[in-house]
């Protein structure tokens, strides 16, 4: 039988263990009550016969009423003090035995005797009150009480027990995509409760997460690419009004060319910003030795650099390793190095340090204003955009870093002064 509820299901496993338990004690209980009982009749039959037999040695033969007795020799019966045909007696093999009534308990002890007779006697107690048959009335009677009483008291357990679960599906039916601010308090003791709400509350978060990634990456991606796909379409709806002549051709196909290039390297970027989370970021950990891959970085921008005369002067590098992402720590640095080379003019520096699980990058470059300076990471953000028009980018290069050093638990310090050039300090 399938059972929809847990709680039944416990109730009924627990029902059928209890049962057995006290099918198991109660036959315990009466096993040994019986033997004591007999133990005691037995010793009690063999005190009187002690007692009959000492008597019988010096002549002096009380009888207690209580007990039936019968003294015999070579099977014939030489005394006895009642009516009762002691023959069957005789014959039975067994020295003692107890005959169980409803309310009474017959009791007969066979026993050699050293007396003038050199017999056995046989004492027969008859009418003993029977209180292994009031133990077992009492068992009937209070067993089933005491199941149902557990069954209560189990029940109301239970009921406890399931109440934080009770309201974690209560949330959960709540919960949705435009929902996730749900939280399940905890509780003040260390169980398998406490830890299903934590696992629950934690689940809440990455999927709060990974909701709000979903739609960063959709309202980034339908803001960013909306501008290239209408330039994309009004230059092809334009080329097609009219035939033209090659170079017309050949300049529309550049132009959405590189919007193209813009549209890529825009999902490129943003899909890296929504790749990891703190929760899978730990599982591509490898030991990186940070100079050789700061050097790998800066041997790639050695053409950039001399198109622009800059020089790029390495103060310090020492062999520092840490565990991370290798993609996102060459990442890391090629946009920290690509943005320093953007902003700074031609004919100036830039210094690079690796020290100390620190690393610096200062170039002399156009600098950023102080009230700027907070929104630097912020995706899409590029300061003073008329000052900037000549220089290529989406502002997408410090929101990626600011997302990499998040998810290592790295930390940035940014100083700045316009015209003068810019500092940035991780810290690993």
């Amino acid at each position: 039988m399938k059972f929809k509820s847990i709680k039944t299901k416990i109730l009924v496993w627990f029902t059928g263990i209890i049962i057995i338990v006290l099918v198991i004690f109660s036959i315990i209980v009466l096993y040994f009550f019986r033997e004591s009982i007999n133990l005691k009749i037995k010793t009690e039959l063999n005190n009187q016969v002690q007692l009959i037999q000492s008597q019988l040695s010096s002549n002096l033969l009380k009888l207690n009423n209580n007990y039936k007795i019968a003294i015999y020799k070579d099977n014939k019966i030489i005394f006895k003090n009642s009516n009762i045909n002691f023959d069957k007696l005789i014959k039975n093999k067994m020295d003692f035995y107890i005959k169980y009534r409803d309310e009474t308990i017959d009791a007969i002890l066979i026993k050699k005797i050293k007396t003038p007779f050199n017999g056995k006697i046989i004492i027969l107690k008859s009418n003993i009150d029977n209180k292994f048959e009031s133990l077992e009335d009492s068992l009937l009677v209070s067993e089933p009480i005491l199941l149902l009483v557990l069954l209560v008291l189990f029940s109301k357990i239970i009921d406890k027990i399931l109440i934080p679960i009770k309201t974690i599906t209560k949330s959960a039916n709540f919960i949705n995509v435009n929902n996730f601010t749900i939280k399940i308090d905890e509780l003040n003791e260390e169980n398998e409760i406490n830890e299903l709400i934590k696992a629950f509350n934690k689940m809440i978060s990455r999927l709060k997460e990974g909701v709000e990634k979903i739609d960063n990456f959709n309202s980034d991606v339908s803001h960013e690419l909306k501008t290239p796909i209408s330039i994309i379409k009004g230059e092809i709806e334009f080329t097609l009004k009219k035939p033209r002549d090659t170079e017309n051709y050949i300049n529309s196909l550049n132009i959405i060319n590189e919007e193209i290039n813009r549209i890529e390297e825009i999902t490129t970027n943003l899909l890296l910003l929504t790749s990891y989370t703190k929760e899978n970021i730990k599982e591509t950990f490898t030991l990186i030795n940070l100079d050789s891959v700061l050097l790998n970085i800066i041997d790639k921008y050695e053409s950039v650099l001399k198109q622009k005369n800059i020089n790029l002067e390495i103060k310090e590098l020492k062999n520092v390793k840490i565990q991370g992402n290798l993609t996102l720590i060459q990442t890391l640095f090629s946009n920290l190095i690509d943005n320093a080379i953007k902003y700074t003019p031609q004919h100036n520096s830039i210094f690079i340090t690796l020290k100390d699980n620190e690393f610096y990058i200062r170039d002399e470059g156009i600098g950023i204003a102080k009230d700027k300076l907070q929104y630097i990471m912020d995706k899409f953000y590029r300061v003073d955009k008329s000052r900037n028009q000549k220089i290529k980018g989406y502002g997408l290069g410090l929101s990626i870093v600011k997302n990499i050093i998040e998810l290592h638990n790295f930390k940035i310090d940014i100083n700045s002064e316009l015209n003068k050039g810019t500092v940035i300090k991780i810290s690993f």
